[in-house]
């Protein structure tokens, strides 16, 4: 039996609300478009976890954020969790990984599966990308990175991963065996700074010149606890700056993912084409910077395209998990995906956003350093677990639960909306015993001296 090739591409940081599969003005993915007029488009697609390790353990895995537990910066992957990539092998796939982010990477064990991985940083960039595709990059800063320059908030590396991408897929398309290829594209993570070419795209949206907008948004992401504290720490020009930014490093990825599933179609026999996200990004919301301290609609709604695949779902509230579900089905590919569900045979009625306690107390450190007064009673310390409905949002820790209607301002009225309350209390307590308790122990993160700094750099450690 011939078996589709699968090309998953997941990018870093995009909220559904800032791509063009919504109402923006802006378009910043007229890739994701294209690929939506052939294939599947989901509107309502929520990410497992705020952050990258946590949902891309998730995506990997099948499973829920509490049951792998990556939920801190010393977690890893327990070693007893068998992965899609391991069972995608195990069916005959070669399976490749490519990734320039050490959330997702060998420290944490999220590499575990894939045949060749990938890990793309200053130190593995020959190793890793080849001497011929360094230099055509180096000879490209300004088309594809910051230019020159030693800031590595202005360097973008997703030029070298859809070369490395390539090479694969033109290996793929020569032998016999399937490929199962995950891309992660990071440089629409913050700072939000595109290549220098780019950086025009969206200018006249600006209320600045370019540059000064490029150092307020190097300023938010080397500052980000420090304006955090602040509760309101920029200007409408200022946000409409980061925002501007923000789309324009969106559209840089989804021209990377453009190259991407072209290479794809041309050498590759008809490949399953996944373009998603790990997670969203807060600008604002509760005065809040990037993805941290809540799991609400704007840190965990995010874009999902599916095309080549048989017959999914034309609409509907949808996870990760259910996409790897309905794959490994259509695949004959043998991981049970868990917390995933086939939603041709059953809907979904609401969708599951985990964040866990250890990171937010650490954050929450880092922000009242910088402001004794900060409401840090607003935020839950422990484990949050939400179940998002067409109209609510429903959270739960071990000792409380608040009921939100989408789409307001965050009022708690799970008193004045009992009955709402109590019957997502049930699904979620359910949802919790059935898929949520923790499986094996948990591993313990192990990174070298470049990867602890390239983390630093991205704000995950100090």
């Amino acid at each position: 039996m011939t078996r589709q090739d699968v090309v998953w591409v997941t990018l870093e940081s995009v909220r559904w609300d800032h791509t063009s599969l919504s109402e923006r003005s802006r378009d910043t993915t007229p890739t994701l478009s294209r690929l939506a007029a052939e294939g599947r488009s989901y509107d309502d697609c929520f990410s497992h976890d705020i952050w990258t390790r946590a949902s891309t353990a998730s995506i990997l895995t099948g499973r829920a954020s509490s049951a792998h537990r990556t939920w801190s910066n010393d977690a890893a992957l327990p070693d007893s969790i068998a992965t899609i990539p391991e069972a995608f092998g195990d069916a005959g796939y070669r399976t490749v990984g490519i990734s320039p982010n050490g959330q997702f990477g060998p420290g944490t064990g999220l590499d575990r599966g894939f045949d060749d991985f990938h890990y793309l940083t200053r130190s593995t960039l020959v190793s890793e990308a080849g001497l011929p595709s360094l230099l055509r990059w180096a000879a490209n800063l300004r088309r594809h990175s910051g230019g020159i320059t030693r800031d590595g908030n202005q360097h973008c590396l997703g030029y070298l991963s859809t070369n490395v991408a390539k090479r694969h897929i033109r290996r793929a398309s020569t032998g016999e065996e399937p490929l199962f290829l995950y891309v992660h594209y990071g440089d629409s993570h913050h700072a939000y700074v595109p290549p220098i070419a780019w950086r025009d795209r969206f200018a006249d949206d600006l209320p600045m010149p370019v540059d000064e907008a490029v150092d307020i948004a190097l300023d938010m992401s080397d500052r980000m606890y420090e304006h955090i504290a602040a509760t309101d720490p920029f200007d409408d020009d200022e946000w409409t700056a980061l925002r501007t930014l923000y789309d324009t490093a969106i559209a840089y990825v989804d021209h990377l993912t453009g190259e991407l599933v072209s290479a794809a179609r041309q050498r590759l026999n008809d490949p399953v084409i996944v373009v998603t996200a790990d997670h969203g990004e807060l600008f604002g919301e509760r005065g809040l910077l990037a993805h941290m301290l809540v799991n609400n609609a704007a840190v965990a709604n995010v874009p999902l395209v599916v095309a080549g695949a048989n017959e999914f779902p034309e609409a509907g509230p949808i996870q990760h998990a259910d996409v790897m579900k309905m794959l490994c089905r259509d695949l004959d590919v043998d991981h049970p995906v868990p917390v995933g569900r086939d939603l041709r045979e059953e809907e979904r009625e609401f969708t599951v956003v985990q964040r866990g306690g250890a990171r937010t107390r650490n954050k929450l450190a880092q922000i009242t350093k910088h402001n004794r007064a900060f409401p840090e009673g607003e935020y839950h310390t422990d484990d949050v677990t939400a179940l998002f409905t067409p109209e609510w949002c429903y959270r739960r820790t071990d000792d409380d639960e608040e009921l939100v209607a989408r789409g307001t301002d965050e009022a708690d009225v799970s008193d004045t909306r009992p009955t709402v309350t109590a019957e997502l209390r049930e699904e979620c307590q359910r949802w919790l015993a059935e898929h949520g308790q923790p499986v094996g122990q948990t591993g313990r993160a192990d990174f070298d001296e470049n990867t602890e700094a390239q983390l630093r750099e991205l704000g995950y450690l100090q």
